[in-house]
């Protein structure tokens, strides 16, 4: 698999992620107006949860070898991928776990997972860092 194969498969999960999160906020807003959701919402973080998990297992799968090699900030690179990703599973973790939902918690943690993809897209999912060309610098005569 190419590093653009990577960084597409990768980006179209973060689409499917922001879908998802798109069709729960209007549960989420809902919940906070004090109106019922029924299990819709608490269905949907389930299935947010898991698109989650999975998405980060095969990225970290995909990328733990290789975000350390593209360049001289790999190392950092593949640390924040570590540890964004535990924060987040945290997060959701602890949604889950709440007994009766709050919508105000629910759309924090939306705004938590959205912005870990951006994070990720902008350390390592784009195309200055994964791209199947390499840029050889040469000093010297």
């Amino acid at each position: 698999m190419t590093l653009s194969e990577i960084r597409a498969e990768l980006l179209g999960q973060h689409a499917g992620l922001r879908s998802l999160v798109g069709e729960l906020r209007p549960l989420a807003e809902k919940l906070r107006r004090g109106e019922a959701t029924g299990d819709a919402l608490r269905e949907g973080i389930v299935r947010l949860a898991s698109a989650f998990s999975e998405h980060s297992a095969r990225e970290e799968a995909l990328l733990r070898h290789i975000i350390p090699t593209v360049d001289a900030w790999g190392a950092v690179r593949a640390e924040i991928m570590d540890e964004t990703h535990q924060k987040e599973h945290a997060e959701l973790e602890r949604a889950l776990r709440i007994p009766k939902l709050a919508g105000n918690v629910v759309s924090e943690l939306f705004d938590r997972i959205l912005e870990h993809m951006e994070v990720e897209e902008r350390s390592f999912l784009g195309e200055d860092v994964l791209r199947d060309d390499q840029v050889l610098v040469e000093f010297g005569g």
